[in-house]
């Protein structure tokens, strides 16, 4: 759940560790629609944000970690029908799509491409009304499909010798994500575009490598900062995690994700440095709403706890009423 940082039981190591500088942007979120597009930490944020009924999309393509592919997402949601049937391959029964997550098939290549550009297209709309896009990067690796020579997002566990796993040169990276951003505001100019390193460590081939591949994406995020100046700004969810929280207890039993706690700490520092005042003071009168409606009573059929919903159902609408564009 959301919490705002006075509620959050890292307030006790704030005070014992030094906390990472946020530097705020020069504008303010006012609480519009959020898009969240990239590695497996989009994921983890935009369930933050639908956990709290905030106004929020997750990119339909699944998981998205190197800046190629972000670019290639990015132009997709741009077009129009971008999606044809035979830019999909048959593999087994199925028809799949080297852009999105293996969990999408089709029997039927020219329906499932009608499926994907309709999805696509939803996702569009939304961030036509969006207030911002959050990006995370994960990764500085890339795959591509020896056949074509075109970078792949999922290699839908074909065979490696289909691939080629390679690092991306800096300039590479940088202008993948310049196209990203340019893409994004061509589908609504008055977009704010978030950038996050994302905390999660790669350690599945080396550790080394993990920190090669955060540092090319690093210096392609400031690059992307100094070519995009007013719209894009950098949230420092890597640094936070790295070096203020900084303790295993702060990762999940993998030990290379975040834990529960440390997004919901991530996404307080979040709130404090974009968010206006009003949406401040909106969050704390609604996250207690939410508590309550979500609350797990030992006897659901007594009349006190049913005059108790009563109650929580009146503050609920009331304060949908104040914030219509808020709430989702």
């Amino acid at each position: 759940m959301i919490s705002l940082s006075s509620d959050n039981p890292s307030d006790f190591y704030r005070s014992k560790i030094t906390a990472v500088k946020v530097r705020p942007p020069e504008w303010k979120l006012r609480g519009g629609g959020l898009f969240f597009m990239g590695s497996c930490f989009a994921d983890n944020l935009y369930e933050k944000w639908r956990e709290a009924r905030l106004k929020a999309r997750i990119s339909p393509f699944g998981n998205i970690y190197n800046p190629v592919s972000l670019a290639s997402a990015a132009a997709l949601l741009e077009k129009d029908g971008g999606i044809v049937g035979s830019d999909c391959f048959k593999q087994g029964e199925d028809y799949y799509h080297f852009m999105f997550h293996s969990q999408k098939c089709g029997r039927k290549s020219a329906d499932f491409a009608t499926q994907l550009n309709a999805e696509i297209e939803v996702s569009r709309n939304f961030i036509r009304k969006a207030e911002a896009v959050v990006l995370t990067l994960g990764t500085a690796y890339a795959y591509r499909l020896l056949s074509t020579g075109d970078v792949v997002n999922n290699c839908h566990r074909r065979p490696s010798g289909d691939f080629e796993r390679y690092l991306l040169s800096l300039p590479e990276a940088s202008g993948a994500l310049r196209e990203t951003v340019d893409s994004l505001l061509r589908i609504n100019s008055k977009l704010k575009i978030v950038l996050t390193l994302s905390p999660v460590r790669h350690l599945r081939d080396d550790a080394a490598e993990n920190s090669l591949s955060k540092a090319v994406l690093r210096c392609a995020i400031d690059e992307a900062l100094r070519a995009c100046p007013g719209s894009v700004w950098y949230f420092p969810s890597y640094e936070i995690v790295l070096d203020e929280l900084r303790d295993y207890r702060w990762y999940s039993g993998d030990l290379c994700h975040p834990s529960d706690e440390a997004v919901s700490y991530i996404i307080s520092r979040f709130i404090e440095a974009t968010y206006d005042d009003e949406f401040k003071a909106f969050l704390a009168e609604w996250l207690p709403i939410l508590r309550d409606l979500n609350h797990r009573p030992f006897s659901p059929d007594s009349n006190e706890h049913r005059k108790f919903i009563e109650r929580v159902r009146e503050k609920e609408g009331l304060i949908r009423k104040r914030y219509p564009d808020v709430i989702g």
